[in-house]
């Protein structure tokens, strides 16, 4: 192999010239998929047994003054590879801090030496593609390695990721590094310059936070994973993380919906947020599968955005009950649904919300309340079109149906327009279905979670540990104390700051713990476990400022001795941190009270961590009590959190039933709760929407519809999602 140097990032121990011929020598080969190839060992980065360390040191403690180590520095790389004469294949590498390119390297690969049958002919199309793909993501490990860095992501020539199809998945799974497919500006251009293209187009795609940047075109239209250039999902990996009946079950409703060639939109208030991240990972995987689908948004409007939060602090029952409801927010919100249908060309001839026979989508979804109007809009346009409304919303039905009430008030003006609406999906509890909903046209579905994005994809203990000292940092910016991991455990509740209840709750069921545990008891006050409260950022920062305040003034005033043990700090925008913190708690809890499926509890399942939760109908659906977690059940608050005390003492005390509660939540969490499994359950209902004879749905279980009619018999050991429990 023939290297050029620009700098020494590159500068990694390498022979003159590689060769994959069968003659080469036993001394220098290594294994991929139980194939033998020759000569590709002359980068440490070639060899499958390359010993792995660490790109962070292991911190011990982080308690009390100690400096943390540094953060390894965050690049990008640009990949480009050129096909030569006599079997040769040439790669380029240019590394990228965010302002300019710091380092190169071109590697020239032989793949025979005479030109004879050997490597090039020996493997098929598939195995030469995997070899590459070894090669480049061993070369791109041991350089983060040996440099202390950490690549955040690649820009990957196109005629690179047609020679290596599973290149971007891989990057993701094993390097954690987003895939970016990018084109080259021309043919003619060395290898070096056209990688140096890609480095310096691949942090375009960043924000300032180093997140991919969002996009949205300009009719509102959501370029998920920036356009469909993250390569990092492919139908594969889905179809790893479920059942094989789920997989057959999305590719044959997938073939029904391509042989109809119908079009398909959903529509938000927003491209941001939990809900937002269920659409993104759906329009992702029906992306794999080539339907024809697509999500819009209108452009951020402030105002209506507060708007939509009154909302649903007014449905929830909070505030003042008999306050009115001021008639200028459904103006505001009416005009502004109106004015961005036609600035934005959804109406217009081709446009998602035009009737069908100018080109609009046969089926439109309205993702929660936050824009009734749209249905008002896609009625009127095409009164047999059919328009779902899916709600995500927590309602009270007993102040929507009570005259002269706030409630009443707003969900009147909800209610004159979504009426019309021909299908209803709500979440599997009675508080989020109004009472005036007819049955025939109510669906219940649960929200998903995508097991391959950045917040729950299986992270390496090297990227776990970065991700967890970032943390530490990020702690140590806010002036809050940090974690002691690995020499401390600690416990894990992610909520929203502006549920006060769920955090207090959490703290007094801690310090109960802490205080008269016989665990506790009988260790040392330094190998205690910690609490880590994480919150997601509100809508209503008023009240999360004032939250947090209050709650840290309450471990000042109420819990002195412990105040140092408990980090109350806010998320990064990273997902892979909150995957790493959540990996490495020994118990995560959910204490909000709340009746709403978190998703969080399955993700934790999934992590193997056992999760202690209070026993609403959303923690039901998911947590198998006293299997794959404690659901608590009291008589009032005190019980309540003696309860969630007691529990924490026995996952902390019992090491084998904590070990085979994390592996039994493993195993029993169900496809439905799946990317793969929520897609099954559009699809089924695109289908059969998009058909002569629509169904009554009964407000029967989407899932359990989508499954009789693929032909799907339920199991006796198939794992799902309860259907007796109370829905409160």
């Amino acid at each position: 192999m023939d290297v050029k140097n620009g700098s020494s990032l590159f500068e990694i121990p390498h022979k003159e010239t590689q060769s994959t011929s069968k003659a080469a020598s036993d001394a220098h080969h290594f294994i991929i998929a139980k194939r033998v190839l020759h000569g590709l060992r002359v980068l440490q980065a070639g060899g499958a047994d390359v010993k792995t360390s660490s790109v962070v040191p292991r911190t011990e403690d982080h308690e009390g003054h100690d400096s943390l180590p540094a953060i390894p520095n965050r690049l990008w790389v640009g990949l480009s590879m050129k096909a030569g004469k006599d079997h040769t294949i040439e790669f380029g590498f240019v590394c990228h801090n965010g302002t300019s390119t710091i380092d190169f390297a071109v590697q020239m690969l032989h793949l025979s030496h005479d030109g004879s049958e050997g490597f090039a002919l020996d493997l098929s199309l598939d195995g030469r593609a995997h070899a590459l793909e070894d090669f480049l993501i061993n070369t791109l490990r041991t350089i983060s390695r040996d440099h202390g860095c950490k690549f955040v992501g690649a820009g990957i020539a196109s005629d690179m990721v047609q020679a290596c199809p599973n290149l971007g998945s891989r990057l993701w799974t094993e390097l954690d590094i987003l895939p970016i497919m990018l084109y080259k500006t021309s043919d003619r251009q060395d290898v070096d310059e056209v990688a140096d293209v890609m480095a310096r187009k691949c942090v375009l795609c960043f924000g300032p936070d180093l997140q991919p940047r969002l996009q949205v075109g300009p009719l509102g239209e959501v370029g998920v994973d920036l356009g469909g250039r993250c390569t990092f999902a492919i139908p594969e990996r889905y179809a790893s993380t479920v059942g094989e009946r789920s997989t057959r079950m999305a590719v044959g409703y997938s073939h029904c919906l391509r042989r109809k060639h119908k079009k398909l939109a959903f529509f938000s208030a927003s491209s941001q947020g939990r809900a937002a991240r269920t659409r993104h990972a759906l329009l992702r995987y029906l992306s794999c599968l080539e339907v024809d689908c697509s999500w819009f948004v209108p452009p951020p409007k402030p105002e209506a955005a507060r708007i939509h939060e009154t909302v649903r602090q007014i449905l929830r029952g909070e505030g003042d009950r008999h306050e009115s409801f001021p008639e200028a927010y459904k103006n505001i919100v009416d005009k502004w649904t109106m004015t961005i249908a036609e600035t934005y060309k959804w109406t217009a001839d081709g446009g998602p919300l035009a009737s069908r026979d100018r080109g609009g989508a046969a089926v439109i979804v309205i993702d929660d309340f936050t824009m009734p109007a749209l249905v008002t809009i896609a009625k009127r346009l095409d009164p047999t079109r059919t328009v779902v409304l899916r709600s995500h919303h927590t309602l009270r039905n007993e102040l929507i149906t009570a005259p002269d009430t706030c409630a009443a008030h707003a969900w009147q003006w909800i209610w004159s327009h979504i009426k019309s609406a021909d299908l209803f999906i709500s979440d599997p509890m009675y508080t989020h279905i109004p009472r005036m909903i007819s049955n025939h046209k109510l669906g219940l579905m649960v929200n998903s979670t995508d097991w391959i994005d950045g917040q729950n994809k299986p992270l390496s203990d090297e990227t776990t540990t970065f991700y967890q000292l970032d943390f530490d940092h990020h702690c140590e910016r806010q002036g809050v104390p940090r974690l002691a991991y690995p020499r401390r455990d600690y416990i894990i509740q992610i909520a929203d700051f502006d549920s006060g209840t769920a955090l207090q709750d959490a703290v007094a069921a801690f310090a109960l713990f802490r205080r008269q545990s016989r665990y506790c008891s009988g260790v040392s006050v330094q190998e205690t476990p910690q609490l880590l409260l994480c919150g997601y950022a509100s809508a209503n920062d008023d009240s999360k400022r004032q939250s947090t305040h209050q709650l840290r003034a309450s471990l000042i005033a109420d819990y002195p001795d412990l105040k140092d043990d408990i980090i109350i700090s806010g998320l990064t925008a990273s997902d892979q941190t909150i995957n790493a913190m959540l990996s490495r708690a020994h118990v995560s809890l959910d204490l909000s009270q709340s009746d709403d499926l978190n998703v969080l509890v399955s993700q934790s399942l999934h992590k193997g961590v056992p999760c202690i939760a209070l026993n609403g109908a959303g923690n039901a659906l998911q947590i198998q009590h006293a299997r794959t977690g404690f659901l608590v059940q009291g008589l009032d608050k005190q019980t309540e959190i003696r309860a969630v005390s007691e529990y924490l003492d026995i996952l902390f005390s019992d090491e084998q039933r904590y070990y085979d509660m994390g592996f039994c939540g493993r195993l029993h969490l169900s496809d439905e709760i799946s990317t793969v499994g929520n897609a099954v359950c559009w699809m089924y209902l695109f289908d059969r929407l998009t058909s002569q004879h629509k169904p009554n749905f009964k407000g029967g279980w989407v899932w359990d519809m989508a499954k009789e009619q693929a032909g799907e018999k339920r199991r006796g050991n198939e794992v799902e999602l309860p259907r007796n429990v109370p829905m409160v």
